[in-house]
């Protein structure tokens, strides 16, 4: 699995932090901003646009935005399973809609870095 994620953002960055100690090198992590984020995103034809959307490539489906963070979730133990369980209870378009809010206003409520963060062991 690979997970494309919004290297500036402080909510993803951490996010993406959580889940290299959760699976180790078992998952790429990769920042969008980054040349490999960048030529990942334009070989699944996805808008650099939509550098706001986590981004999850598990063989040749890509999934994003609040589907990609439950099917993450769904991947990290019996917690992330309830949790993705849970969500999966509202409509789509509440899920969708709350993911939006969240994602619109991330760098105004977590922060924004002022370099792009690369996962390292």
């Amino acid at each position: 699995m690979i997970v494309l994620f919004d290297g500036f953002c402080v909510l993803c960055s951490g996010f993406a932090q959580w889940l290299h100690k959760k699976f180790g090198d078992s998952v790429r992590l990769i920042a969008m901003q980054s040349n490999d984020g960048r030529e990942l995103l334009h070989k699944h034809g996805i808008s650099p646009q939509k550098l706001d959307e986590v981004v999850v490539l598990q063989g040749h489906e890509v999934i994003n935005g609040a589907p990609a963070i439950l099917f993450i979730m769904q991947q990290t133990g019996w917690f992330g399973r309830v949790f993705s369980s849970v969500f999966k209870l509202f409509p789509s378009s509440w899920i969708k809609w709350g993911y939006r809010v969240v994602a619109n206003n991330r760098y105004k409520w977590f922060g924004r870095k002022n370099t792009c963060t690369i996962i390292q062991d």
